[in-house]
């Protein structure tokens, strides 16, 4: 039975920080909608804190992605998307539409912030970078679910191989929309843009992804995932590397901030197919980054007068 079986009146809920960029009157719609969808899929629910729905079997569901889609779509639009989203986050082995092959499962990445960690860890998720999780995933009739590993094995899957087939699949197959090269003063950025889901499932071989337009070096790239949909990356050749990751650390700031889809406000080195993070933390007086003495090592003896070309990037 579910807990909201008899529709009670929204309890009005303060908007946390990092939803505040509802006004008041959104943030309250958002909530008594967000009671409604619940009520009629009648999740077993034990309460809703801010930004985040409780489970009964102590899962719980962050909703900040949920609220940035709210908050750039038309108001008449939300329920529809509450509904396919809670569908898709709360989906079951025996709820789902069955997953017609191992060939179509993808690897999604995620934020693993504590807000997601019961629900990853139920899932079966694993580690993929600092702040950031995968899991495995499919496209169900334009819905994306996550696929736990206790369903791989009731399918008579074996599980490594079916995480394999995901992401040599998403490596293969998936190609975003858009690749532009951004003069960002003093450093070129190469920014990845596409509406899908697994964009920046794509980072581990960011050699591949850009090897039309651009080289990776073996000192590797800097690199960032501010949303599932977008990928910053700038090759390390020279000195501008200061210049990019200066530029890189708000911009990705940002876009995390904005969302949809925010998966990441951090910075990363990528060094074969490795992704190293870089600390930053913002302050009153400003912004501190931290990179890895290696990283510091490596910018110390580039040579500035190595020629670096870009090729126009043609979409294919």
């Amino acid at each position: 039975m579910s807990l909201f079986e008899k529709r009670p009146t929204p309890k009005v809920i303060d908007r946390p920080v990092d939803l505040a960029f509802m006004s008041a009157e959104e943030w309250l719609d958002f909530q008594c909608e967000l009671y409604d969808v619940v009520a009629e899929l009648g999740l077993a629910v034990s309460r809703i804190d801010p930004g985040v729905v409780r489970l009964s079997d102590g899962r719980s569901l962050a909703l900040l992605q949920l609220v940035q889609h709210c908050h750039g779509r038309d108001r008449d639009d939300w329920r529809e998307l509450m509904t396919s989203q809670l569908v898709a986050m709360t989906a079951d082995l025996d709820d789902v539409v069955a997953t017609p092959s191992m060939f179509d499962l993808r690897i999604r990445l995620v934020s693993d912030g504590p807000e997601n960690r019961d629900a990853l860890r139920h899932l079966g998720a694993r580690p993929f970078a600092e702040g950031v999780t995968q899991l495995l995933a499919v496209d169900d009739a334009g819905v994306i679910r996550a696929v736990a590993e206790r369903e791989i094995v009731a399918r008579g899957w074996e599980v490594e191989e079916a995480w394999a087939s995901a992401r040599a699949l998403t490596e293969t197959l998936e190609r975003p929309g858009e690749m532009d090269i951004v003069d960002v003063g003093g450093a070129d950025i190469i920014y990845i843009f596409d509406q899908g889901t697994f964009t920046a499932s794509l980072i581990k071989a960011v050699d591949r992804l850009v090897a039309d337009i651009a080289e990776i070096t073996p000192d590797g790239a800097i690199v960032s995932m501010p949303t599932r949909n977008s990928l910053l990356i700038h090759p390390i050749f020279d000195s501008s590397v200061c210049a990019a990751i200066g530029a890189m650390v708000p911009i990705t700031h940002q876009l995390h901030r904005d969302g949809p889809g925010s998966l990441s406000a951090h910075l990363y080195w990528w060094r074969d197919g490795e992704l190293i993070w870089i600390p930053t933390y913002f302050g009153d007086d400003g912004i501190d980054v931290y990179p890895p003495p290696e990283l510091v090592d490596v910018v110390n003896e580039l040579d500035d007068d190595y020629d670096y070309d870009y090729d126009e990037y043609d979409g294919s």
